[in-house]
């Protein structure tokens, strides 16, 4: 938007509109003819006038941008090779709505003649019947040690479940 143009209705003549007025040919309106209610008008329509043209250029020139800066552009461009989690196809990848989490499995076999596993496998998510906006997950934990020979050989499956209930 181009600026304002302000009244032009100044109090003094320009030397060729004196001449004209000296003459009796020139038949401007001056300002210092007016009432004072016409002049303070005036007076108050320039000063608006400038406070739009000081609002039309600052807008223009967009002093006030917090955008993002070349390097940040070129930061965001150049990260291309990131991926986001894909969605799978099989019982064996995530699908959605219906994602498993693995079981957990770890070996001990710090104690000779001893292997120890533990296991830790989830349920199912499931709302709680009555409960508004409760859900459970089942949490089972699954020892087993195994001695392989000498006193107390054999295989010993120590389990515990815990159903975590959520709010």
């Amino acid at each position: 938007m181009a600026a304002l143009d302000k009244p032009d209705w100044e109090s003094t003549l320009s030397s060729d509109d004196q001449n004209k007025e000296a003459l009796g040919e020139y038949y401007g309106v001056k300002l210092e003819d007016q009432s004072p209610a016409v002049t303070e008008l005036y007076l108050k329509l320039n000063a608006l006038t400038d406070k739009v043209n000081t609002h039309i250029n600052s807008i223009a020139t967009n002093t006030a941008k917090t955008g993002v800066t070349t390097s940040q552009a070129l930061a965001i461009t150049a990260n291309t090779s990131k991926t986001s989690m894909t969605l799978g196809t099989s019982g064996s990848t995530a699908l959605a709505g219906d994602t498993r989490v693995p079981a957990f499995t770890a070996d001990d076999t710090s104690v000779a003649n001893t292997t120890k596993s533990t296991a830790i496998t989830f349920g199912n998510f499931t709302a709680t019947a009555g409960g508004k906006g409760t859900y459970t997950l089942p949490v089972t934990v699954t020892e087993t040690t195994v001695v392989s020979s000498g006193k107390g050989a054999g295989t010993t499956t120590l389990t515990k479940t815990a159903t975590l209930t959520l709010t």
